[in-house]
């Protein structure tokens, strides 16, 4: 049975080397999703790689939140695409 990490807002903060501001805009745009208040939420292992997604996609094509926003809104398309197209892609080679 795999453990997930708990981090607290300011953990998730420091794990990630993020700016406090930068991380409140990403959840503004639902690139990361939380309910409640930030600081009273318990982020998990899941949330900080998506954050770490984030800030590699952010660096590498110089994008703001907003495009940020779409980038990892198509990404997870894309992932739920494959997922789906696995069993009909195996059934294909026999």
């Amino acid at each position: 049975m795999a453990t997930d990490i708990t981090l607290t807002f300011d953990e998730i903060i420091a794990a990630s080397r993020c700016r406090r501001e930068w991380l409140l805009e990403l959840i503004d745009e639902d690139i990361i999703s939380i309910s409640g208040r930030p600081e009273h939420t318990q982020f998990s292992g899941f949330q900080l790689a998506r954050i770490r997604r984030a800030q590699r996609i952010s660096r590498d094509f110089d994008a703001g939140i907003p495009a940020l926003g779409l980038i990892m809104r198509l990404l997870d398309e894309v992932e739920e695409l494959r997922k789906s197209e696995r069993p009909t892609s195996l059934l294909a080679e026999e």
